[in-house]
This record gives structure tokens, C-alpha cells and sequence, in this order.
């Protein structure tokens, strides 16, 4: 039995480093996500895309301090700490499932919840808010280049990779190769949506596998304590 829960032990503490690299990882993710996105206003719009990065970003703080606690609890060799943090990755490893669920599930309606807030913008004459999409995705105008030509409007610096959206745009090769916004915003989320929901997936089964080597941790220190009262 103390062979066996030292390999235990040993396995579940490794798996906790590996837990703190996943949880940082998903802090950046999200931070990076939420940089991106916080660039332009999209108040009113009725769709929130901070929603998932924030979503991330909560979970990976989650996950780095429920490993911490995994990290001590094995160190302390504590029955009551090591019974907590089981209960803890059940629970995380729950939150996990619905989130990586409503990714599956809702995927293709928020890709499209997506496009149409770039139409949205587009529509509400919030220029503002596209230039920074232009900017910061190397796109120009909703579909295309020449949804400003159609309103009578010359092509912003934005087109051109240009900070100042008032600089005039003398190069057409550069805004004409470029994709319209709506799609090139869906794509980054769709790229981002796919990160999110398979490396979900990989977190819950490794989750599951945690709760079960946690468990049965938990049940070898109860077991020697028992075995150690006995004898004394």
C-alpha cells in the first residue's frame, strides 16, 4: 500500500505541474483574446465577444489555483486537503463539461452572432469602431473595399494598414486584396472557437483521469492513517 501511494503521489504531483502550465496557458489565451476585442466598443450591439475570453481566462485562474492547492495538499500529505481538492477538480472538471458543451452545441450560431455584429457596426455608421477592426485584423470595409465606394466615401488609411484612418489610401492593390471585415472577424473566431472546444475536451478527460488518481490518493492516507491508529 505505501508503494502504491507513492506512485500515486508522484503521478498526481506531476500531473498538478502539468495543470499550472494549462492554467497559465489559458490565462494568456484569454488575455490575448480580450486585447484583441477590447479595441472597439460593441455596446448595444446584444452580443457580447468577451464573453468566451473572459469565460477562459476565469477557468484558467481557476485551474492554476485549484493545482496550487493540489501542489500543497500532496506536499502537507493531508487526508482533509487531499479530499478537498478532489471534491475541487470535480467541480472544475463539471464547469469544464458545460463550457466545453455550449461550444459544441452553439458554435456555428455564434460564428454567426459574430458576422452580423461586424454588419451591425457597419450599419450604425460607427466608423470608429470599424477603422480599429481594419487595423487590427488587416481588413477593410464590411464585405469589402468597395462598401465605401457604394456610399460615396474614399477608401480610409485603415485599408492600407495605415494608424490614421484620415490618411488618404493611394494604394488599391493593397485595399483590394484585402477581405471584408464580417468574414475576416468570423474567421478569428472560428480559428479561436476550435482551440477552444477541442483542447475543452482534452481538459475534461484529463480532469476525469485527476478526480480518479486524486480519489484514490485520498483513499491510501486514509487507509494508512487508519492502519497507524491501529497499531498504536
Amino acid at each position: 500500500m505505501g508503494c502504491l501511494s507513492g506512485i500515486v503521489n508522484f503521478i498526481l504531483y506531476i500531473v498538478n505541474i502539468v495543470f499550472l502550465i494549462v492554467g497559465i496557458l489559458l490565462i494568456v489565451l484569454g488575455s490575448i483574446m480580450l486585447s484583441d476585442l477590447s479595441r472597439f466598443d460593441v455596446a448595444g450591439s446584444g452580443t457580447d465577444p468577451n464573453t468566451i475570453p473572459i469565460c477562459v481566462t476565469v477557468l484558467g485562474g481557476l485551474i492554476f489555483v485549484v493545482s496550487f492547492f493540489g501542489c500543497y495538499g500532496i506536499f502537507r500529505q493531508s487526508v482533509c486537503m487531499t479530499g478537498a481538492y478532489t471534491s475541487m477538480v470535480f467541480v472544475l472538471f463539471i464547469l469544464q463539461l458545460v463550457l466545453t458543451c455550449w461550444v459544441f452545441v452553439n458554435r456555428s450560431a455564434f460564428l454567426g452572432d459574430m458576422s452580423n455584429l461586424v454588419n451591425l457596426l457597419w450599419d450604425s455608421h460607427d466608423y470608429t469602431a470599424m477603422g480599429v477592426l481594419e487595423e487590427t485584423f488587416g481588413c477593410c470595409g464590411d464585405t469589402s473595399y468597395t462598401n465605401y465606394n457604394n456610399i460615396g466615401l474614399s477608401v480610409p488609411g485603415t485599408c492600407c494598414g495605415y494608424l490614421d484612418r484620415q490618411a488618404t489610401c493611394n494604394t488599391p492593390s493593397v485595399y483590394q486584396s484585402r477581405p471584408g471585415c464580417s468574414a475576416k472577424f468570423e474567421e478569428f473566431w472560428n480559428d479561436n472557437m476550435d482551440i477552444i472546444r477541442w483542447s475543452g475536451l482534452g481538459l475534461c478527460i484529463f480532469d476525469l483521469v485527476v478526480f480518479l488518481i486524486a480519489g484514490a490518493l485520498t483513499n491510501c492516507m486514509r487507509s494508512q492513517n487508519a492502519g497507524r491508529q491501529v497499531y498504536a
